[in-house]
């Protein structure tokens, strides 16, 4: 009975030191909770912002944080002060749409000077032709002529009339050269060109022997070329031109004795005109060369004396020309530049 009141009595202080010792823990423990709930709530703010700034990135949705297992009880206050992260919600990352590509600037355009300019459209508008009808040709041949003439020639002195007419015939050999070129303007068929046709002495003979000179002719031409079969081709042509003659032989004896006389003639060519059609054939041989015989008519009128004056009180007049009708073969070959 004695055991059990000092029991007692022993006993009856440690509610007391309990009641003392937990009061004082609380105290202890209150400032350290309250800065665990302010980092607790830091923590969760700063966690909100990183989720919403890496949810745009985010391809898949991060696993939810396992929780770990109650530490020991010298780690609870660790584990109360950093709290589970939430996991952040997955957004669908948008469709990232392609960027239009960017059109290339337009390169500015060279200027081209005004000489290549200027010859651009006349290259357009007159092609080079590459056929041989579009081409500038030469020819040169020979022809065999012959004349039947009139000479007209009349010597007044006074009232003295002299009638020195006579009719006569000519011809042999004559050389003629000439050039021609198309005119794609009026038809690819038409050419046109010049020539020069020497005659050498021109004599007259049959009734009345008389040689006149050297008579040269240059003529103007128009041609059109009438495809027939393969490379052949028929031509229509005609000239018309002048005559030159250099006085020889008797013609230039009978100015010298009219010169010692005192009649004013002088030694200077005659001129006159020709005019005449022709027909004829033409063949090409090869790219460049074409080969062509023409039968010639021709018509010309020779100027030779024309004065009028007076002579030691006479009236002296003598006035001398010549009308022909020349007939011709002309053979000639034509070369294209």
């Amino acid at each position: 009975m004695l055991l059990s009141l000092r029991s007692r009595s022993l006993f009856q202080p440690l509610p007391r030191v309990c009641c003392g010792l937990l009061s004082a823990l609380l105290v202890l423990a209150a400032p350290a909770s309250q800065a665990a709930a302010k980092k607790t709530s830091k923590s969760s703010r700063t966690g909100a912002k990183a989720g919403k700034a890496a949810a745009p990135a985010a391809s898949k949705p991060e696993p939810a944080a396992e929780p770990k297992p109650a530490p020991a009880p010298a780690a609870e206050t660790k584990a109360a002060e950093e709290p589970a992260r939430p996991a952040p919600e997955s957004k669908p990352a948008p469709e990232s749409k392609p960027a239009p590509e960017p059109k290339p600037a337009a390169e500015p355009r060279p200027t081209a000077p005004r000489s290549s300019q200027a010859t651009r459209p006349a290259a357009a508008a007159a092609p080079v032709a590459s056929s041989a009808p579009r081409q500038l040709r030469v020819g040169v041949g020979p022809d065999l002529y012959l004349d039947g003439g009139q000479m007209t020639g009349v010597q007044n002195i006074n009232t003295a009339h002299l009638d020195e007419s006579f009719g006569y015939t000519a011809g042999f050999l004559s050389a003629t050269a000439w050039l021609s070129t198309p005119v794609p303007s009026v038809s690819e068929r038409v050419r046109v060109g010049a020539g020069l046709r020497i005659l050498g002495n021109y004599t007259a003979a049959g009734g009345q022997a008389y040689g006149f000179g050297l008579l040269n002719e240059l003529f103007v031409s128009g041609e059109y070329g009438l495809p027939v079969a393969g490379k052949m081709e028929v031509v229509f042509a005609g000239r018309a031109g002048l005559s030159f003659l250099i006085p020889g032989l008797d013609f230039a004896s009978d100015i010298h004795k009219l010169q010692a006389q005192g009649v004013n003639v002088w030694s200077v060519p005659r001129v006159g005109w020709l005019l005449g059609p022709s027909v004829g054939a033409r063949r090409q041989m090869s790219e460049r060369i074409w080969l062509r015989a023409d039968i010639l008519g021709q018509i010309g009128q020779q100027y030779l004396f024309a004065t009028s004056q007076e002579i030691s009180g006479l009236n002296y007049s003598k006035n001398w020309s010549t009308l022909a009708l020349r007939l011709g073969l002309s053979l000639g070959a034509e070369f294209s530049l």
